[in-house]
């Protein structure tokens, strides 16, 4: 029998616009790569971020439950602390406040007894037992500080209007260091007689030089010459030891290191309106000596 061959059907090449095509050994071979199309493999979730976040809510988990609640002997050092800061606050308070009031107190009370050069004129010729100059820093030279110059020409300015007794008053303890020497050598430059002029050879402080005036030269009434910064104090313990006392002050001048004694000022006065109450007394060479007598007999220190 003869096989029927059959014959393909013509294609037509207008209608479909495409050539035939031609099958061959390699087209009918199938291409693995194109059957099975490969998807994208999805990459794993980052799950680092929740691990750490729930092992970390594990770590605090433990940690609260195994964290003791604080016991007693915590909680009464705690509360301990926390009354003495009160109490610490407290006090500071008071001692800001109280040192600003015996400031404006000492200031009020005694700003009255600061007298100009008229004025002291007036009491001047009341009678004075002498006026008092407060000594300060010298130079190694044997020249006054800027600032005891300004208080010994205040002194010449005093005495040029009613020559009374004078009084210097300061540190001459060392035997290098002679305030009280360079304050009478510098008054007797001026014109002032050396037989008018008394040192004190230890006035240390305002309130010795003040107990001294009082208790060694017998001092009822004086007139204290110094800075006027410093002058309320000074007025404050000598009317305090039982003198009738007036002040004048020196020429108001900004002082370099100002700033730092009016600080140290703020707090010397709440420490001498308790010296000035109690009085305690001066330890220090206490020979009597007469305003009446002259001067020079003074030009030496006591015991010396």
């Amino acid at each position: 029998m003869s096989e029927l061959k059959e014959t393909p059907t013509p294609v037509d090449e207008k209608k479909t616009g495409e050539e035939p095509e031609v099958k061959t050994e390699e087209n009918s071979v199938e291409n693995p790569e194109e059957k099975s199309v490969e998807k994208p493999e999805e990459k794993p979730k980052d799950n680092s971020k929740e691990l750490a976040e729930e092992n970390k809510e594990e770590v605090v988990d433990e940690v609260t439950k195994t964290r003791k609640p604080p016991g007693k002997s915590q909680k009464k050092r705690r509360k301990v602390l926390k009354i003495s800061l009160i109490v610490f606050g407290i006090l500071v308070g008071f001692f800001v406040l109280g040192t600003a009031a015996v400031n404006c107190f000492m200031i009020f009370t005694e700003g009255r007894h600061i007298k100009d050069l008229d004025k002291w004129k007036e009491d001047a010729r009341e009678g004075i037992d002498c006026i008092m100059v407060l000594g300060c820093s010298v130079h190694s030279d044997g020249t006054p500080s800027k600032m005891l110059a300004d208080r010994l020409d205040a002194v010449v300015e005093l005495y040029q209007v009613s020559p009374q007794k004078i009084i210097v008053s300061g540190d001459h303890v060392g035997p290098y260091y002679n305030e009280v020497a360079v304050m009478k050598d510098y008054l007797v430059e001026k014109g002032i007689p050396s037989e008018d002029i008394f040192m004190d050879h230890y006035g240390l402080s305002t309130y010795e030089s003040v107990y001294r005036a009082y208790h060694k030269f017998g001092v009822q009434r004086i007139t204290i010459v110094t800075q006027k910064y410093h002058i309320y104090r000074a007025l404050y313990l000598a009317n305090a030891m039982g003198m009738e006392a007036d002040g004048y002050a020196s020429k108001d001048v900004l002082y370099e290191g100002q700033a730092s004694r009016d600080f140290r000022e703020f707090f010397a006065r709440d420490k001498d309106f308790l010296t000035g109450i109690f009085r305690p007394k001066v330890d220090t060479p206490m020979d009597p000596v007469s305003l009446s007598e002259n001067g020079d007999i003074t030009n030496v220190r006591d015991n010396d």
